[in-house]
């Protein structure tokens, strides 16, 4: 075979190479932007773009998790675009757990058949929200009006809300539904009230209390186990005690039987 045989079946291994789709898929190139904690059976928002240049786009969402039940899309769903931006709402499902979002997008060359394919997993804390309960009373002889409470967690701003109005020398209350994105565990929770003459319990524009975020711990066993040691020793003190009587009542060695 001469030179020229060879040279050919290189270009023609070439060109079969090239038409080939390029399928790794790779993480590069491609952003995504949402929240990683979100509340159960609610609507959050996920932008995607694709940074690397093509002709034309596609790209797919999967959700995957433990308990899907209320959560939607429920399959794949696929979206195309020209530009690479794509927007994907998900409704999280009913039950507190971690979800899964597999991302994949696809960037296609229409002038050579070329194919890049972008993959990223996104995960989603879905958690049930804690409603924080702010008591307010209006000291002062007038209506006062949109009063703002601020909270805070472990001196980190979580939200507000408003209480339109508040009659004169009355109460109301303010409620502020939190999705915790914070550990498992106690925390301090804080509220400030900016709106004059209205104050908390305490009769301060500020109040805080601890909370406690997911399961507490059981103390139980604190309990049982003094139990069980008291028991132990109630045991051991009527051993101690009959076998002392018993030794009392031998005969002397004096004493014939």
């Amino acid at each position: 075979m001469n030179v020229k045989a060879y040279l050919l079946i290189f270009l023609m291994l070439g060109s079969v190479l090239y038409l080939v789709p390029q399928t790794n898929a790779v993480s590069s190139g491609m952003h995504i932007e949402g929240p990683t904690v979100a509340a159960t059976n609610t609507t959050v928002t996920y932008k995607v773009s694709i940074t690397t240049f093509f002709d034309k786009y596609k790209c797919t969402l999967l959700i995957g998790g433990q308990n899907l039940t209320g959560a939607s899309p429920v399959n794949q769903i696929m979206k195309n675009s020209t530009t690479g931006e794509f927007v994907f709402d998900v409704k999280t499902p009913d039950t507190p757990q971690r979800i899964y979002l597999d991302f994949k997008a696809y960037g296609i060359m229409n002038n050579s058949g070329n194919m890049k394919i972008f993959e990223r997993v996104v995960y989603l804390d879905v958690k049930k929200t804690y409603m924080v309960v702010a008591d307010l009373k209006n000291s002062e002889p007038y209506t006062v009006y949109n009063v703002t409470v601020n909270f805070y967690v472990d001196g980190k701003f979580i939200g507000n809300t408003t209480v339109k109005k508040i009659e004169s020398n009355s109460s109301a209350k303010a409620v502020y539904h939190w999705v915790p994105d914070v550990s498992d565990g106690p925390h301090k929770i804080e509220m400030k009230v900016v709106a004059k003459g209205v104050v908390f319990p305490n009769g301060q524009q500020s109040y805080s209390r601890e909370i406690y975020i997911g399961k507490p711990p059981n103390y139980d066993w604190v309990g049982y186990v003094s139990i069980a040691g008291a028991a132990a020793l109630g045991i051991l003190f009527l051993f101690m005690f009959f076998g002392r009587k018993k030794g009392h009542e031998s005969k002397p060695k004096w004493k014939k039987s």
